[in-house]
């Protein structure tokens, strides 16, 4: 028997396939930074860290052997808890084809919030940096107005050029901005004027606070996953099964200039 212990919930197999649909359907909508950097798994559980390919010297050594700590970044792991009506999830069985996993949902988003921002914002018990905290460029102001954002990309861009940072490139945005690049600019839509400029694609990331914009070029941005997003079982009584979702991973910046963060 696994971790997750799946085969002792009281639920059918009708219900497993709904139930594990939906949570795809969802992980999907939100999870925007595995678009954008290079991953690596899953691994398995019992992958527990990240080589750096660096040790640590400490300082003042006494004695005639010397030693270096290798530098290592640990797995997260996390883990949501859910719960489900068990007389809800029967009626897959008898043809209802809307059944409340509302609970599921709401835990989907939020493991996957959990995840986008350890990436986008790093995550210090983790030792993860984060994409913001790691950028070699100063933040560039994301402009009010739409007809001001190819100014800014360019100037992006420029910056990239200038690090030998080669694209195509990826703009990853919130829903605030994502509704400002799919306006018109002098009757043309100016999600295809960037996007020709950019020469890749425009991202939208419901979780972010900042913009983004990232090399496709791949190599400098890594995820390494462990357990990959999962649901297992806890516990149930008559009336409801208690799930949890859980995942490990590990998020590395390999070259901070292939980065550059809009605020």
């Amino acid at each position: 028997m696994d971790i997750l212990r799946k085969s002792l919930a009281p639920i059918s197999q009708k219900a497993w396939e709904e139930i594990n649909e939906t949570a795809v359907e969802v992980l999907s909508s939100v999870l925007s930074a595995r678009k954008i950097v290079d991953v690596e798994g899953p691994k398995g559980l019992d992958f527990a860290a990240l080589s750096t390919g660096r040790i640590q010297v400490p300082a003042n050594q006494k004695g005639a052997v010397k030693y270096g700590i290798h530098q290592v970044l640990p797995l997260v792991e996390t883990r949501i808890p859910f719960e489900l009506n068990v007389w809800e999830l029967d009626n897959v069985a008898r043809g209802a084809q809307d059944i409340d996993l509302g609970p599921m949902e709401d835990a989907a988003r939020k493991i996957a919030q959990f995840e986008e921002n350890a990436i986008y914002e790093g995550f210090k018990a983790g030792n993860i940096a984060g994409l913001k905290n790691s950028s070699d460029y100063g933040a560039i102001a994301f402009p009010e107005n739409a007809e001001d954002i190819m100014g800014a990309i360019t100037q992006a861009l420029t910056k990239f050029k200038a690090n030998s940072i080669g694209g195509p490139y990826t703009l990853v945005l919130n829903s605030e901005k994502w509704q400002m690049v799919n306006s018109f600019v002098r009757g043309y839509p100016l999600r295809k004027q960037l996007e020709s400029l950019l020469g890749g694609s425009i991202i939208l990331a419901p979780f972010v606070k900042d913009a983004y914009l990232v090399t496709e070029r791949g190599g400098d941005l890594k995820m390494v996953i462990g357990q990959d997003i999962s649901i297992g079982y806890e516990s149930h009584n008559s009336k409801t099964v208690q799930l949890y979702f859980t995942e490990s991973f590990t998020f590395q910046v390999v070259d901070p200039a292939a980065v550059i963060v809009l605020k």
